[in-house]
């Protein structure tokens, strides 16, 4: 069954040409396996370093979690001192006569500036009473209307347990805002039946002294409320709040984390405060994680690229190579199949097909050189049949004999003035120099604008013999131009000219006008040709303009006007052409613009 199946695929195989095989076994043995382990090495590779800067991370947030609690757990113990000293509840339950007295009593007492220099995390203290006796001192205040009115006062007038808050810290001196963590508690006065509420805040720099002793970002935050700690303050952390949902209690996530338009890796842990309800949350982040991924995913892809360029081209190489030769040795015997025995020798080597090629070149040797002399035979008779037909050529140009014609309209004009007939014999004359002209330019590239101009003049003189009093013309030439320092194409303004007469006066009984208007303008000759004949209409108009620039080539109208187009932009590029306004009953006007260009030919 094996061989069955295999001998099934080497049939399909070898359907194909060979170029083919040698790319399809190049993509099956090479292409295909170095692709596969490649992406899985590199898969690995990427999957072992995020495994390593999550472990990273999740080392780091312990860390950090358990400085927190030795520094949140710390705090609470300070304040459960304060809260059971029995001097400090003797100094808030006193009532004292008057403001000097409070202030000797609190200047006697000194726990707690005792305790504030004792513990380098703690940044103030502070003790707010409902005793109005006393005095307001920088540790110890009576509780005011303003005081009433902060958010914490509202928290802690409601609540009997400790809790933490995070405090905005304004310096007016520096400018710079701080923020601060603070443990609020109650300290109970039961002999005058009230309360004082203690304030502890920590110090922020104490924070980060602890915390920043590692290549982790740390961001520290207190329940919903925002984040009071980063250790890097330019950091953008919008959106990293959401994750502590997966870290509540005492879970901890790890792995990708998205911030503001970044990935980072991370790791998350929450902490409850000690006898409080309230939650810690910390984030170790590694900003360093993915870009190191990615230029490690970058090399490894280059270098997997790389390889498959790099063996792709020789593949490539090979794979045209060998083609090359088979098609080459094929092409040749096939052409010698047809009787074509001209092959190159383009072989190099002394392998099986340079053999082959060998032992075709020495089958057709003997066969060249019997076709030799009926080859050479063939080029003599085609040689002869050439020259024949240069002759029969010659003969045909040579019939026509432009000096004949000349002379046979001047014999008729000379007969015609000796008849007295003087309207005939200038008729003649025209046609002879307007015949004259057309002959001697139809190989000529440029001639000057005032010989196209005095043409045109002959042409409308002949009209003139013809249609009297239906056809007048005029030249009209900006001042300063001379026209015989300008060239122009031979034969350019003639069919228009002609068209002109032909169509626009074509219903004029009378006094038909031809005017020709000639201008130098920017560097242009602008060419203009009116007749104040029938006109278009505006429909009429787009039609013309549409053949104009492109003609059909099932019409006939319009044929020259397409053909004088194409020959200005041919010759002078395409900002130059033509140009047609009309207007029914108004006659039609032709724009010819051409560039200004000396003439050097003479007159």
């Amino acid at each position: 069954m094996g061989m069955i199946n295999g001998k099934r695929f080497m049939d399909v195989f070898t359907r194909v040409k060979v170029l083919k095989q040698l790319y399809l076994f190049f993509f099956i043995a090479i292409f295909i396996p170095v692709t596969t382990v490649g992406g899985y090495l590199i898969y690995h590779t990427r999957t072992q370093l995020f495994d390593h800067y999550s472990k990273q991370t999740y080392s780091d947030n312990l860390r950090v979690k358990s400085l927190i609690l030795d520094l949140t757990g710390n705090i609470y113990n300070k304040s459960q001192t304060l809260v059971s000293d029995p001097d400090l509840i003797a100094l808030l339950n006193t009532t004292y006569p008057s403001q000097n007295a409070s202030k000797t009593a609190m200047s006697a007492y000194h726990g707690l500036e005792t305790l504030l220099s004792g513990d380098a995390s703690l940044r103030d203290i502070a003790v707010y009473t409902w005793n109005p006796t006393i005095a307001d001192s920088p540790r110890i205040h009576p509780i005011t209307n303003s005081i009433q009115a902060q958010p914490w006062f509202k928290h802690a007038s409601s609540s009997v347990t400790p809790f933490w808050t995070e405090e905005l810290e304004k310096s007016e001196r520096y400018g710079t805002e701080t923020q601060n963590l603070c443990l609020y508690t109650r300290i109970f006065l039961p002999q005058i039946h009230s309360y004082a509420i203690l304030k502890l805040t920590i110090s922020s720099n104490h924070i980060r002294n602890r915390i920043e002793n590692s290549s982790m970002h740390t961001v520290i935050w207190l329940n919903d409320d925002g984040i009071f700690y980063t250790s890097d303050r330019q950091m953008k952390t919008p959106g990293l709040e959401r994750y502590g949902n997966n870290a509540r209690g005492t879970g901890t996530y790890t792995g990708k984390i998205e911030l503001e338009n970044e990935k980072v890796i991370g790791s998350i842990s929450s902490l409850s405060a000690v006898c409080s309800e309230d939650n810690f949350y910390m984030a170790s982040l590694s900003y360093d994680g993915y870009p190191y991924l990615n230029r490690i995913t970058g090399i490894y892809t280059a270098i997997l690229i790389m390889v498959l360029i790099i063996t792709s081209v020789f593949i490539c190489a090979f794979s045209h190579y060998f083609s090359f030769r088979i098609n080459t040795l094929r092409e040749s015997m096939h052409r010698a199949s047809q009787g074509n025995y001209e092959i190159a020798d383009s072989f190099r080597g002394e392998d099986e097909i340079s053999e082959v090629f060998s032992d075709l070149k020495l089958m057709i040797h003997e066969i060249l050189e019997k076709e030799t002399s009926v080859y050479q035979a063939q080029l003599k008779t085609r040689d002869l049949i050439n020259k024949q037909q240069q002759m029969e050529f010659k003969m045909l140009s040579g019939q026509i004999n432009p000096h004949f014609l000349y002379n046979t309209l001047e014999t008729i004009r000379m007969r015609s003035l000796k008849a007295g007939n003087t309207e005939v014999a200038n008729a003649i004359k025209l046609l002879g120099k307007s015949m004259r002209y057309a002959l001697e330019n139809t190989t000529t590239a440029v001639t000057s604008l005032a010989r196209e101009l005095d043409y045109i003049e002959t042409y409308l003189s002949i009209q003139k013999l013809r249609f009297h009093d239906r056809v007048n013309y005029s030249l009209k030439i900006c001042p300063g131009l001379n026209l015989r320092d300008y060239q122009i194409m031979p034969l350019l303004l003639q069919p228009i000219v002609e068209n002109a007469l032909l169509h626009g006066l074509e219903d004029v009984e009378q006094n038909g006008k031809i005017i020709l208007k000639i201008c130098l303008v920017n560097e242009a000759l602008r060419i203009q040709i009116f007749d104040n004949g029938c006109g278009m209409t505006a429909k009429e108009l787009e039609l013309m303009s549409q053949r104009i620039c492109q003609h059909p080539s099932d019409s006939s109208s319009g044929i020259g006007l397409y053909n004088i187009q194409q020959r200005i932009k041919l010759c002078y590029g395409t900002g130059y052409g033509l140009g047609i306004k009309s207007k029914k009953s108004m006659g039609t006007m032709v724009n010819v613009v051409i560039p200004a260009q000396k003439y050097t030919g003479g007159a």
